[in-house]
């Protein structure tokens, strides 16, 4: 009578082990992006051409966090060229808590450092460099997230969502259900075992009673 018992519990566990261990990559197309001009005079805000990055001018992309379910594994953003030669293999990226999915001239200058991402000197067409911004995801909180790209050479032109080959930038999060999730699931479980086991007892003594 034992069998039943420890087939549930093990499969339980399975379940609960399963949910813990399965991630799921999700990829986010910008809501936004395009050029933020700094210098006197200048429109601030170009988001119907490409995302360029010279100088003075800063690259930016908005994504929405809305897709993103469970809690963050990674995150990585990519860039890929539009233009080539690229001029400066070396970008600024700069983290911004949007609540807007839209650039405005206010994220000119803005965000938290973050780092360097350095684009390799071959990169080419359709291909993507990398960043991870995991850290900076994980306490974001907020509705849409912006990325403000600045280098100190430049003209480094990008993909963008009106010119690409292929597609813009992109955030790729890799997701993984909420811990409180797993455990409901478990409890469920073990109740479910609790049941079977308390059927299992009935009926052997409701057998044991016959005789």
């Amino acid at each position: 009578m034992r069998t039943p018992l420890f087939t549930s519990l093990a499969i339980a566990l399975w379940l609960a082990g399963f949910a813990t261990a399965r991630a799921v990559p999700i990829t986010i197309n910008p809501s936004d992006d395009g050029a933020l001009y700094t210098c006197y005079g200048c429109n601030p805000v170009n988001n119907g051409g490409y995302v360029l990055v010279a100088g003075y001018i800063q690259g930016i992309v908005i994504f929405p966090t809305a897709p993103i379910w469970g809690s963050i594994g990674q995150a990585v953003l990519t860039v890929n060229p539009y233009g080539l030669p690229l001029f400066s293999t070396d970008i600024d990226v700069y983290g911004i808590r949007e609540n807007s999915g839209f650039i405005s001239a206010n994220d000119a200058n803005a965000g938290t450092y973050l780092g360097t991402m350095h684009l390799p000197s071959n990169l080419g067409y359709g291909q993507d460099a990398s960043f991870d911004v995991t850290s900076f995801m994980l306490t974001a909180n907020s509705a849409y997230v912006g990325f403000n790209l600045r280098d100190t050479g430049g003209p480094d032109v990008l993909s963008s969502m009106e010119y690409n080959y292929g597609h813009p930038s992109q955030l790729h999060v890799t997701v993984v259900p909420d811990q409180s999730s797993t455990w409901e699931l478990f409890v469920l479980a073990l109740g479910a075992v609790g049941v079977i086991g308390w059927r299992a007892n009935g009926k052997s003594a409701s057998c044991c009673s016959r005789l």
